[in-house]
């Protein structure tokens, strides 16, 4: 639980931690490898320590220390995953193919995350079985929402990955990315040739295409939109690999929005590589750019600057192929701060509205209609002494900045999702300013 204290203007620098879903799918893809994969820039966050905990459990190797995560999994011997760490994040869900690769079968229990989607904890894994079974792999789904998969052999396929979007023409829904980094994992530890079509495009793909293509697997783009694996097998895996997350994402868009909502001078936004995150958020700086908010980017920087007056209305689409489903809950704090209405809407996780009961305690003018979200503005949080409980991640972290806007003390609950996507996003708020102090949640126990 956090009290803030809000009506405390922020400034200063923060740093960025490396990209969590690049590091969830580099650490997937050292599974199937006979090779050291070393990670720089990695996050110290929730997933990084129970992704290394999975590994020596199951027989692998893995170190942190001083954001350098070090991977090898080619002493992995056991092909039951402990429940008590998967349960806590998401994505397990990623080392199945490389389990079956190696040991011919795995038990994957019910994996955690935040519960943002329809599957029987709140996230799918079904996909990720029905993309295995076009490589020659069997199994079903288990009574909690875990997977059992099993493969004497897996054989190259082709793939159209838009069979795994919700909405062809957007090129979008909540299955495709996750269906994506399943096709490259498995194709990649597979024998044959695989085809891939209209790969899901974000960084965290990028990133596993990347990682690889250094440990040896044969992968050539044919088209803009088809790639081609040549797959012999993990034993091809067995070159080391170097490297670097890029700045996360989402916390670049989180510390964009302090700044200009709660921000009383220019916050500095750092982490190395920031042109590769800029580059991979042109969505959401479009979005930023109409709205009004001024940002100026630098090689490992970017400055993001209060609102001086009254921002622009828009209409914001988070889709696969466009903003981040991550990133409109902060577009939508920061429609309190546009005179007229923002309209909203989501072709991702299409319910991923948890965070407007919140918004709307404090005072801010937010209608959810299906899968749009309406935000009329300027009204700004204000209303003191509301208790407020986060629903997943991005929740937390909106309404921690939209209570930072209120004077006077709010109570936030369930922020222990905050340790899965930040390092430490309350220290980093006290630095520029913030009167933010954790406490003892009398609910909890």
């Amino acid at each position: 639980m956090l009290e803030v204290n809000g009506g405390k203007r922020i400034a200063g620098s923060v740093r960025t931690s490396g990209f969590k879903h690049s590091l969830v799918t580099s650490a997937a893809a050292a599974v199937a490898a006979d090779a050291d994969v070393v990670l720089d820039n990695c996050p110290d966050i929730v997933e990084t320590d129970v992704l290394s905990r999975v590994f020596t459990t199951l027989g692998g190797r893995a170190r942190y220390a001083e954001g350098t995560l070090t991977l090898n999994g080619s002493g992995i011997e056991h092909n039951v995953l402990p429940a008590d760490l998967v349960s806590s994040i998401h994505g397990s869900l990623y080392l199945v193919p490389g389990l079956v690769a190696r040991l011919g079968s795995v038990h994957l229990p019910a994996s955690g995350g935040c519960r943002i989607g329809e599957g029987p904890k709140g996230r799918p894994v079904r996909h990720v079985l029905d993309v295995m079974e076009r490589f020659g792999a069997t199994g079903g789904t288990t009574a909690e929402g875990g997977l059992k998969v099993r493969a004497a052999r897996l054989t190259g396929c082709e793939i159209d990955l838009l069979d795994y979007t919700r909405n062809r023409a957007l090129m979008s829904g909540p299955l495709y990315g996750g269906a994506t980094k399943t096709a490259l994992l498995t194709a990649a530890a597979a024998e044959g040739v695989t085809t891939l079509h209209h790969l899901y495009p974000k960084p965290d793909v990028v990133a596993l295409i990347d990682v690889l293509r250094e440990l040896g697997t044969d992968m050539t783009w044919t088209g803009p939109e088809t790639l081609v694996i040549r797959g012999s097998g993990i034993g091809a895996l067995r070159r080391d690999v170097r490297y670097t997350l890029p700045p996360d994402l989402i916390e670049v868009v989180t510390w964009i929005c302090a700044a200009v909502t709660v921000g009383d001078g220019p916050v500095h936004i750092t982490g190395p590589g920031m042109d590769r995150a800029v580059a991979a958020l042109a969505p959401e700086f479009d979005v930023l750019r109409r709205m009004g908010v001024v940002t100026d980017h630098e090689a490992d920087s970017v400055t993001a600057h209060p609102a001086e007056r009254p921002l622009a209305p828009v209409e914001v689409l988070a889709a696969s192929r466009g903003v981040f489903s991550d990133s409109q809950p902060f577009f939508a704090l920061m429609a309190g701060w546009a005179e007229g209405a923002t309209l909203i809407s989501e072709a991702v996780w299409e319910h991923r509205y948890g965070y407007v009961p919140g918004l709307t305690a404090l005072g801010m003018d937010a209608v959810q209609d299906d899968y749009a979200l309406r935000v009329d503005g300027v009204r700004t949080p204000h209303r003191t002494g509301q208790d407020l409980t986060a629903t997943d991640l991005r929740a937390a972290a909106v309404l921690l900045l939209a209570a930072l806007a209120v004077p006077g003390r709010t109570v936030l609950r369930n922020t222990h999702h905050l340790d899965r996507g930040y390092r430490d996003i309350v220290g980093d708020l006290r630095s520029l300013g913030a009167d933010v102090t954790p406490a003892a949640d009398p609910a909890a126990g």
